[in-house]
């Protein structure tokens, strides 16, 4: 036993609960893993509420609708897994890999698409460890995506998701242990639904004749956008609606708008794909090439919330990166993880796909420069890509995946 661990043991009961309430779910893993005494003083930490069938959550669209007259919440974590040891297989290279997994109650893990959170189900049998030592690694949370799935009995279909949601955001837990969840769906409707109540709260934003485009939990509250930049803020106890950012021309039109939350931030991306009518391309200079081929621009604004406006950031994310769409947007510190490529936003688009035929993490995924506003698919970068798939060789060790 090492002098932290013996330290450890001998903290006051109050202050090692206080302290472990604040630890993430791998944190806890790991500590327990130490040795036998800790693993007898520090409780096992709750599974995710991956599926959770116990919550009994009504749909919010009519039966008709619906194949299923209750939902179950699911949860998925993402990961940026880095080896602890200096082995001559990670000497010299920033060895990291970022993973999306939704568990089980059986402990067994599903392996989604960090971007997109869709599930990959020809994933070669020999691509992924059978478990996965946490004294090994250092596992890092990034962010959480949730979902809500069909309640169904059967093992093949429990937790799937339903088809009607677009997106589900969920509150952190209050003190009577009960939560709020918020959803778009059905396209154009935006509700929230707190643990134990019989129905769906509707939320009114804008005229209701335009799409709700996408939410984010920021700062104790609920945050929605819909297509003309028109942003709410939503309490999650009282429901209560107060508008942020009033519509803006700027937003209107075509182009698809996310919220990113970034430390104590939260920014919009909004990307828009343009034309090149009439315009002759030069496919000598691969650079202009480039830019035919990809036809997309991403501009990134921040919300200030003195002014309530969104802020047009001109000089870049600096040492940030952002990953944006429909299912989970997070930001990475390019400067604690330098694997990933600073200043850059990665997007989802079927303009960056080169293979229909085999589908693995990233295959979807678009680089946007916000220096220069160059464009390319993830595949263009071997450098980055390999933080995606395949799994690193370095990852030899046994997490059951399904």
């Amino acid at each position: 036993m090492d002098k932290t661990t013996h330290y450890w043991i001998k903290l006051p009961k109050d202050l090692r609960v206080s302290i472990t309430k604040r630890l993430t779910r791998n944190e806890i893993l790991v500590l327990r893993a130490t040795c036998n005494r800790l693993r007898y003083l520090v409780p096992f930490p709750q599974r995710p509420v991956s599926p959770n069938s116990t919550l009994n959550i009504p749909s919010p669209v009519s039966s008709a609708v619906c194949d299923s007259s209750l939902l179950s919440l699911t949860q998925s974590t993402l990961y940026i897994i880095r080896p602890i040891y200096n082995t001559p297989a990670v000497a010299g290279c920033t060895c990291m890999w970022l993973v999306n997994v939704e568990e089980l109650n059986s402990g067994r893990v599903r392996v989604k698409d960090p971007l997109t959170g869709a599930l990959f189900r020809n994933l070669p049998n020999n691509s992924l460890p059978n478990s996965l030592n946490l004294l090994d690694y250092r596992v890092t949370e990034i962010a959480q995506s949730y979902g809500l799935g069909l309640a169904s009995d059967h093992d093949d279909c429990k937790g799937r998701n339903a088809y009607f949601v677009q997106k589900v955001v969920v509150s952190p837990c209050f003190e009577d242990d009960s939560f709020t969840i918020m959803a778009i769906y059905s396209m154009k409707k935006l509700g929230i639904w707190r643990k134990n109540d019989p129905n769906w709260t509707q939320i009114p934003i804008g005229d209701g004749r335009v799409y709700v485009e996408d939410i984010a939990f920021h700062k104790g509250k609920f945050y929605a956008l819909n297509q003309t930049g028109l942003t709410i803020a939503v309490e999650p106890k009282s429901f209560e609606v107060n508008e942020i950012v009033a519509p803006n021309p700027k937003f209107n039109g075509t182009g698809i708008k996310h919220l990113v939350k970034s430390f104590q931030d939260l920014f919009l991306v909004f990307k828009q794909i343009y034309c090149h009518d009439n315009v002759e391309i030069n496919f000598e200079d691969e650079e202009e090439s480039e830019r035919y081929l990809y036809p997309v621009r991403v501009d990134v604004f921040k919300l200030d919330e003195e002014i309530n406006q969104w802020v047009h950031v001109v000089n870049g994310l600096k040492d940030t990166s952002f990953f944006v769409d429909n299912a989970c947007s997070y930001s990475i510190s390019t400067k604690e993880f330098p694997a990933f490529r600073e200043n850059c936003v990665y997007l989802i688009d079927t303009l960056f796909i080169k293979d229909y035929d085999n589908k693995y993490p990233g295959w979807c995924t678009g680089v946007y420069d916000l220096k220069d506003g160059t464009v390319a698919p993830l595949s263009n970068f071997p450098i980055y890509s390999k933080n995606f798939w395949p799994p690193p060789s370095w990852l030899n060790t046994n997490v059951s995946v399904i």
